[in-house]
């Protein structure tokens, strides 16, 4: 087994959690974000 591969995979593999936790982290400051300014009116 290639050990470059490898590293490449594991580097992909980094880049997609911290992409998919950076997506979910926005969508809950949004969701909160908007749940205060409706509570306002």
């Amino acid at each position: 087994m290639d050990t470059n591969m490898f590293m490449n995979a594991v580097e992909v593999a980094i880049f997609g959690l911290i992409g998919v936790f950076s997506v979910l982290i926005l969508f809950y400051i949004s969701t909160k974000i908007m749940l205060m300014m409706f509570k306002e009116k």
